[in-house]
């Protein structure tokens, strides 16, 4: 049996989402993670990039495709999940989410990991990068035989690097 898969974000992709979360506490922030999958297919997140949520809803998101687009072009080849917020603190994926994340990993076979940060958010200090009381932050990802399952998340601590 195969070691569990893991996500492991970088300080500055931890700052990131939080400040995105914090400039929109009242929509669902989104935007895509890039960095690399390792050969045991561990996601490591090295910087997280808000997009504009079309809807600029509460409870969905969508992203423009001209954004996604200029991420891929700046970024070529180290697109490796997507993020979104739920600001009212809902702690699970949502069916919209359950299914976006089946077509995109299973059908699709592209291997991101998918975040969802959970509210609420008010107190949030970026510059600490600590997750404020109440919140929290989850990872998934959809497997052609297992379906959808929970990642574990690990924060890299500043005085750590990527190769």
């Amino acid at each position: 049996m195969r070691k569990q898969a893991q996500v492991t974000i970088s300080m500055l992709a931890r700052k990131v989402l939080l400040t995105d979360v914090r400039q929109r506490q009242r929509i669902e922030a989104c935007g895509l993670l890039t960095g690399s999958i390792d050969e045991q297919e561990n996601w490591h997140v090295q910087r997280a990039h808000p997009l504009r949520n079309i809807f600029d809803s509460p409870v969905y998101f969508e992203f423009a495709p001209e954004d996604m687009l200029a991420i891929e072009l700046d970024y070529p080849g180290q697109v490796i999940g997507a993020y979104h917020s739920h600001p009212a603190g809902i702690r699970v994926a949502s069916s919209t989410d359950r299914a976006n994340m089946k077509r995109v990993n299973a059908e699709q076979q592209i291997p991101w990991v998918w975040l969802i940060l959970c509210g609420p958010f008010a107190g949030v200090d970026p510059e600490s990068a600590t997750w404020p009381e109440g919140a929290s932050i989850i990872a998934y990802h959809h497997y052609t035989r297992q379906g959808l399952r929970q990642v574990a998340i690990r924060f890299e601590q500043a005085a750590e690097r990527f190769c």
